[in-house]
């Protein structure tokens, strides 16, 4: 967790290419989180591949000592109210196999089924989040 801070983190930051915010737990730092924009490609109604921008969530880490704390899932709901404020509809991440059912129960969705096959325990799973809410939107036209 150390080596990311001392020797990315911070240079990525300077350079305007991530940010990445520490969490601290009884003045202890407990996990971090790293954010990017990128470009992703969905589909629209009409099969039309389109880029659209979204905040990427390239980093989270929790210590070892604070998992199972809900630290993860504070952070998760942190990174979402970032993405409301900033008026970003969808949050990618690059989930590492043994933890893509955590992010899904977190709201995310693995976007490629092939990665989630059971045989494979290795690599990533590419996973996003849509925060587009139809029922507030139906709400709004409804009054």
């Amino acid at each position: 967790m150390d080596d990311f801070l001392i020797y990315e983190a911070y240079v990525a930051h300077l350079q305007r290419d991530a940010s990445t915010t520490l969490v601290f737990y009884d003045n202890n730092l407990a996990a971090y989180f790293t954010l990017q924009r990128n470009d992703i490609t969905i589909l629209t109604e009409n099969s039309e591949a389109i880029k659209v921008q979204a905040l990427a969530l390239a980093r989270l880490a929790v210590s070892k000592q604070y998992q199972c704390k809900g630290i993860g899932t504070f952070i998760i709901e942190r990174i979402k109210e970032i993405a409301y404020m900033t008026n970003e509809r969808f949050i990618k991440t690059d989930a590492v196999f043994e933890k893509w059912k955590w992010y899904e129960k977190r709201g995310f969705q693995y976007a490629i089924e092939d990665e989630i096959n059971p045989e494979t325990t290795e690599g990533l799973v590419y996973m996003i989040m849509d925060l587009y809410d139809e029922e507030l939107i139906s709400q709004y036209f409804e009054e």
